[in-house]
């Protein structure tokens, strides 16, 4: 008996071992791309998570956010639509391409942000996005001029489109703070400046407030509110230390946040995942 199952062994250990040398029957199990991808289409890389807070977190959610900022970016790239009914100065996919995208975790949040810049616009049509991503849906945590800068407390400068005011070397910006429970930006102010250099009369007439200038650099600052309507007239005026005092007050020695942005080319797009919509574009004339 036991020599009889010795040479069944043996017969199974040679059978296995002549298999070796051809390809395998058995079916790939399918990668989450390939269950919500149409056949055919290539599957690219997903880049690694940016936080550990990402790290630990299950990699269906992180593939999720990076599908759903893929089809995000294709569908700005070829249409210039963007989610919650917005859209971008648009004229085709070659300009498309020379705006900019980043994936950053950017409202210390532990997850990763989209942020968009675009660019190849008029004054009026630049604009600067950052894209939340929560239970399927992507949503806009802040639309801006893309002079933006992010700070690692969740503050945010934005600056303005324009500086024919008062404020000579002075960029005017606004000021926003991260809402943590609304996963949104929210506005809280600004700042603007009057250097006398440029005139030493405002729009109504008066004079450059000299009293106020009391360390003499011929600058002093206007200094908004969240709830700034826009107007000068109310605004009281701020020397330097004030306006430093204030910018303080929301910075909190916070560090500014360094952002590696990429071109908005398809290359880079397909590196999300998301396959390219084979959507109908506009044919030529004649």
């Amino acid at each position: 008996m036991k020599k009889t199952v010795a040479m069944i062994l043996a017969l199974w250990v040679i059978s296995t071992l002549a298999a070796c040398g051809e390809t395998s029957k058995l079916s790939a199990v399918p990668s989450i791309y390939e269950t919500n991808m149409p056949e055919g289409d290539e599957v690219p890389a997903v880049k690694d998570a940016s936080s550990p807070e990402e790290a630990n977190a299950p990699d269906s959610e992180i593939e999720s956010r990076q599908l759903a900022f893929g089809k995000v970016l294709w569908d700005v790239y070829q249409e210039g639509s963007l989610p919650e009914g917005h859209e971008v100065e648009y004229s085709d996919m070659e300009s498309a391409a020379e705006n900019r995208f980043a994936l950053i975790d950017i409202d210390g949040d532990g997850e990763e942000e989209l942020l968009l810049s675009w660019e190849t616009a008029s004054m009026a049509g630049t604009v600067g996005y950052v894209f939340g991503y929560d239970d399927g849906a992507v949503y806009v945590e802040l639309q801006e001029f893309p002079l933006l800068t992010f700070y690692d407390n969740g503050a945010a400068e934005a600056g303005w489109s324009h500086n024919q005011g008062l404020a000579g070397d002075f960029w005017p910006y606004n000021v926003y703070l991260y809402d943590a429970t609304e996963d949104v930006y929210r506005y809280d102010g600004g700042a603007d400046a009057w250097d006398k250099r440029v005139r030493e009369e405002n729009n109504s007439g008066d004079a450059f407030p000299s009293d106020i200038d009391a360390d003499g650099d011929g600058i002093v600052y206007y200094i908004f509110t969240a709830d700034w309507n826009g107007g000068y007239t109310d605004i009281p005026l701020a020397d330097g230390t004030d306006y430093e005092n204030w910018r303080n007050g929301y910075l909190e020695r916070a560090k500014k946040i360094d952002i590696s942005f990429q071109k908005l080319t398809e290359e880079n797009i397909a590196a999300l995942g998301y396959p390219k919509p084979d959507v109908a574009l506009p044919q030529p004339v004649g």
